[in-house]
């Protein structure tokens, strides 16, 4: 696999800075290959956006690195909604039964039932929210027409009906995943960064300062 860095121009990077991280479902080689385009310091913080693991093909992979680089890093690791479906199945030790999000039952063949404690580890160290001085932070945004932190939970992991297509603005922009896009959504009130990597093959970061992209390509299969 090749990878190939998306971002355009060139701008001063500030002293201290936040990368935001779309969906990742288990695409573990997209991961490691856009973290080296990034080239995160010490200082920098990363967001990861939920959803971790179902749908790809490598979710102990995933979870492993994102451990991995969290001694090294300020790393945030948000909810989503297929993170809080597998919570409901872990003990603490280890997954009861499948979780009940599509491609669930997948991960659960793919290891015959015995799914790895690493990936239960990393789902108990999700949160619901994050914010820093440049934008809030969830799963799949926030509730138009009330403050950010008056959204419920539900929202913050399941999303709402008109989010995206609300005007509201909730004084800093609103970074999410969740909403499969094409192209990621940039606006004055709203960044969605979640371009469908397990389907699409293509990975997304943002540097939230300069809203510099960022993006980790599958190459295409040979023959």
């Amino acid at each position: 696999m090749e990878t190939r860095d998306e971002s355009h121009g060139a701008s001063v990077v500030p002293e201290e800075t936040t990368y935001a991280i779309g969906d990742l479902h288990g695409e573990a080689d997209l991961l490691r290959q856009l973290l080296a385009i990034i080239a995160p310091r010490p200082q920098d913080t990363l967001v990861f956006l939920g959803d971790y693991l179902d749908r790809g093909p490598d979710a102990q992979g995933v979870c492993e690195t994102l451990l991995a680089r969290s001694l090294t890093h300020h790393c945030v690791f948000l909810r989503g909604n297929h993170d809080e479906d597998w919570l409901d199945v872990w003990n603490g030790e280890r997954f009861t039964h499948p979780a009940v999000a599509p491609g669930a039952r997948r991960v659960w063949e793919q290891y015959h039932g015995a799914v790895p404690p690493v990936i239960g580890r990393l789902l108990a160290k999700t949160q619901l929210t994050y914010e820093d001085g440049y934008a809030w932070y969830s799963h799949a945004g926030a509730q138009p027409g009330v403050p950010f932190w008056q959204s419920s939970p539900e929202v913050y992991v399941w999303g709402m009906q008109g989010f995206i297509t609300s005007p509201y603005d909730w004084g800093k922009p609103v970074v999410f995943g969740h909403y499969e896009l094409e192209e990621p959504l940039i606006t004055r009130t709203k960044i969605g960064l979640d371009t469908g990597a397990y389907r699409t093959g293509v990975l997304t970061a943002m540097r939230i300062q300069d809203r510099q992209i960022f993006q980790a390509r599958r190459a295409p299969a040979q023959g």
